[in-house]
């Protein structure tokens, strides 16, 4: 069993050039969507038959993102996670990922992934620096994950690599999606299975956002305590473990933690400390909100640094308080997002 702390470098950093929004929040981590494509059609995030994708000239090259993180990373954006859709759906990712974790100022680069496609990046990802990889893994029972998924892929796929990263050094982190009638049967043995190798499980609450919408979630509360009937009181982690949202808890006996990230029940919002950069370009500020800059235009018109920086500050000064899950505008803002386009 590999025993992994719940992230390497876990102490969160402050911005050195003190890059903080009009509500006190110190900024210093961006979520980085490579593509919106993805292999799996998972029923909370695209529809079954996949989506319109947008084309490759309208993704920001490699060079874009690569000058814009070096800008934010002037700012105080020290942690990136590459995400997608499935990142490594886009050609040339692991390479993108070499020279951001080289670039001056950037402390971490993790990456989110549901793992089928990893295989062959391990070692090389171990070498470049990343620290940790969220795996997306809602079932062990094959049909479960099946049917999250809607692809032919199986857990026995991604199983082999999580060991082989941690054996590698990597941090493992489990995201678990918990759905009503798809895999709220099998959340106890994902639990046992995170806890007796070592990895950190994170329950992360369904948010009406896109197809998330029509699908029910597991209460949080409901699976806190089906934990501790199976494993005994949870114990809370003091400070803040990885970058930030979730709650985690320990088990006593085992070297893996739980984790909860309640955007809806418990929510989190006054201590946010990211930006979203959607695979389009978009620099969203919340999940929930139109709030945001185009930056694409920006970099394509031939803009200087110092006009892309001011639409960079002034798109977190305006970065809003809170989420509005269940607002008035709710509907609309369903209608226009699916989670594959945003980044995870």
């Amino acid at each position: 069993m590999t025993i992994q702390r719940p992230d390497r470098d876990n102490a969160m950093p402050q911005a050195k050039t003190g890059l903080i929004d009009a509500h006190g929040r110190v900024i210093d981590y961006l979520r980085l969507s490579l593509t919106d494509r993805c292999n799996f059609r998972c029923v909370y995030c695209m529809p079954p038959d996949g989506a319109v994708y947008m084309p490759h000239c309208e993704l920001p090259t490699y060079e874009e993102l690569l000058r814009l993180c070096l800008l934010m990373s002037g700012l105080g954006i020290r942690r990136f996670k590459i995400t997608g859709g499935e990142p490594l759906c886009r050609k040339g990712a692991v390479a993108f990922i070499r020279r951001l974790k080289r670039m001056p100022g950037v402390d971490q680069v993790t990456l989110t992934s549901n793992g089928t496609l990893l295989a062959p990046y391990v070692e090389e990802l171990a070498d470049i620096g990343v620290s940790g990889i969220n795996f997306s893994l809602n079932s062990l029972n094959p049909e479960h994950y099946a049917a999250v998924s809607r692809t032919q892929a199986g857990p026995e796929q991604v199983l082999p690599v999580m060991a082989a990263a941690a054996k590698a050094g990597i941090t493992v982190k489990i995201n678990v999606v918990p759905l009503r009638t798809y895999n709220d049967c099998d959340l106890p043995d994902l639990t046992r299975f995170a806890l007796e190798n070592g990895y950190h499980i994170r329950f992360i609450e369904l948010m009406p956002v896109g197809l998330g919408a029509a699908c029910t979630g597991v209460p949080p509360h409901e699976i806190h305590a089906a934990i501790e009937r199976d494993f005994g009181p949870l114990s809370a982690l003091d400070g803040v473990a990885g970058n930030g949202p979730a709650n985690y808890f320990r088990v006593p006996g085992h070297a893996g933690s739980v984790g909860f990230i309640s955007a809806v029940s418990n929510m989190f919002c006054p201590r946010c400390n990211r930006i979203r950069l959607t695979s389009g370009g978009f620099l969203k500020s919340c999940l929930h909100r139109d709030a945001g800059v185009e930056l694409k235009p920006l970099l394509r018109s031939g803009a200087n640094d110092a006009a892309i920086i001011a639409a960079l500050r002034k798109a977190i000064m305006e970065k809003p308080a809170g989420h509005a899950f269940g607002g008035v505008a709710q509907e609309n803002f369903r209608q226009r997002f699916l989670m594959h386009s945003i980044g995870g």
